[in-house]
């Protein structure tokens, strides 16, 4: 056909490749300083995302409507806002971070190499089914959903590492359901995201920054295939702790700033801790372990480090006195991202003390209704504790770690929920409340946000001065007594907010590290992140 002019198209015109335009929305109500910069503007009030990111005030045209109002009848603000600190008492505007009406799917820029059937299928699958297993709430929280199921995959599109990954977690889910993926398949997959991530750790590269971030996360899975090999070694756990603390080490590396741009920063929500509360939820008998030891022990200078990790364990003591909750099984599985540093480094050395806490955690795992990654751990590795500091042969002398082990002994014989929480809790008539079900759950779930490693809400404050915090999928604007100049603080106590670099820490960013390389080297003879720890003995 012609064109509309009656003329005829030339060659030129004919092989000039058709490329469709991409799905938007226009909309003028964005601030000045998007426009004049002629980006998209997210219109948060009272600062937009790109404002508050490159802490500039923030100014809208007189007549533009707010994007969300201030209501009396929002139901996401008031749980969130009830019984917290007085700061949280007044008003508040609520403040949309994204607009979940439409999900726009766009064209990859990237096609990974050696693309097969295989790999479509598992990618097929991780977006159908695997990326659930990363939200506590999933199907429940659009904005948590999302980057799982859509923005990762924008990612990995340009990001090779990070498509292994996910390959690789969609094989080993797949293969935990008893659907045929071949073995070489998983595994080269495997190998190849953790030497991708290595050298975009090594690289240090800005553009791979969101790639790092998705990484850290998703490798914590993809990591347990270690628990489940034949010939896997004991107390791999060690290891893994180390894997799940690495996502604070990448954190740091990446810098807040960047997490936040990303748009990532929901993956990495915790539920918030009060130290001191949860320390009065110690066990006597653990707190005792601790305090007794006296001036001439070997472990003496490190009593600090465990009454610390002991108040982590004692928020999840207090959780679970409210019963079984999507708050108790987040807190159950990010507890070795709070971890003290030195405490890691005590537990890879095999210090009995550190070892009789990671073993009272694992009976929490056991308890917990977490992903399919995590089944089948705690039964394996709460044994491989014990056994170490006691035989627990009737026959032979008791130890002195024999009474701290009680309790995980118990649980590791018992079957249902309920049990293992009377064991917990020492508590033999104990039944989980119901007050409010699921719906009260659900509530209470969206109380999560971005804290601190010592349990501490993250403040933010944006380009003019109002402090800002999440609620579940929303950021709030609080107004502050005093206007501060911006700053971040994510996932860092004030300790660790003074370090140089993210490898100035005990030497855990290096074993991180040492860990990573050899997991890329599966099939070479290498231990990797199921391979041997520190060879100290108790």
């Amino acid at each position: 056909m012609g064109s509309d002019d009656g003329t005829e198209p030339t060659r030129q015109d004919t092989e000039r490749p058709y490329h469709s335009k991409r799905p938007h929305r226009k909309s003028r109500a964005g601030c000045r300083n998007c426009k004049t910069r002629k980006v998209k503007c997210d219109e948060a009030r009272p600062s937009c995302r790109a404002c508050t990111l490159r802490k500039e005030k923030c100014n809208y045209p007189a007549t533009t409507p707010p994007s969300v109002s201030a209501s009396p009848k929002s139901s996401r603000a008031s749980p969130a806002l009830s019984g917290r600190s007085s700061r949280h008492d007044t008003p508040v505007e609520e403040i949309k971070r994204s607009d979940q009406s439409m999900i726009l799917l766009t064209e990859p820029t990237y096609t990974p190499p050696n693309t097969d059937v295989t790999d479509m299928k598992l990618l097929w699958f991780y977006t159908l089914k695997t990326y659930e297993s990363f939200n506590t709430r999933a199907k429940q929280a659009p904005l948590i959903d999302d980057i799982l199921q859509v923005k990762i995959i924008q990612i990995a599109f340009t990001t090779p590492f990070l498509m292994d990954t996910i390959l690789g977690i969609s094989a080993q889910h797949m293969q935990h359901l008893n659907v045929p993926v071949p073995t070489s398949k998983a595994i080269a997959h495997r190998a190849s995201a953790f030497e991708g991530y290595r050298k975009a750790i090594q690289e240090a590269n800005p553009d791979t920054y969101p790639a790092l971030l998705c990484a850290s996360l998703l490798l914590c899975a993809v990591s347990t295939a270690q628990f489940r090999e034949e010939d896997a070694r004991p107390l791999y756990i060690l290891d893994w702790m180390l894997v799940w603390r690495g996502i604070g080490l990448i954190i740091e590396l990446v810098k807040p700033e960047i997490l936040l741009s990303s748009g990532l920063e929901a993956l990495f929500f915790r539920p918030p801790i009060d130290l001191e509360i949860s320390a009065l939820h110690i066990p006597p008998n653990l707190l005792f372990m601790v305090t007794s030891l006296k001036e001439g022990d070997e472990d003496y200078p490190n009593v600090g480090v465990y009454y610390n990790t002991l108040k982590y364990l004692g928020a999840l003591y207090r959780e679970l006195q409210n019963g079984f909750s999507g708050i108790l099984d987040l807190g159950i599985i990010t507890f070795y991202t709070f971890l003290p540093k030195q405490f890691i480094d005590l537990a890879r050395r095999k210090r009995p003390a550190a070892l009789v806490i990671v073993a009272h955690h694992l009976c929490f795992v056991r308890l917990t209704n977490g992903p399919w990654w995590m089944e089948g751990i705690a039964d394996r590795e709460i044994d491989n504790v014990c056994n170490l500091l006691d035989s627990g042969d009737p026959t032979r002398p008791p130890t002195e770690w024999t009474p701290f082990l009680r309790v995980p002994r118990a649980v590791s014989r018992l079957q249902t929920r309920e049990e293992i929480a009377r064991v917990l809790l020492d508590d033999r008539t104990w039944m989980p409340p119901i007050v409010g079900g699921d719906a009260a759950d659900d509530e209470r779930t969206k109380e999560i946000s971005l804290v601190d490693d010592s349990g501490r809400e993250v403040s933010l404050v944006d380009g003019n001065g109002n402090e800002l915090a999440y609620r579940g999928e929303f950021l709030y604007s609080l107004p502050s007594r005093e206007k501060q100049p911006p700053r971040f603080n994510v996932w860092l106590n004030e300790e660790d907010a003074n370090k140089t670099t993210w490898m100035d820490e005990e030497g855990v960013g290096d074993e991180y590290l040492r860990l990573v390389r050899a997991s890329s080297e599966v099939g070479s003879g290498s231990s990797g992140l199921g391979g041997s720890s520190s060879s100290d003995t108790p």
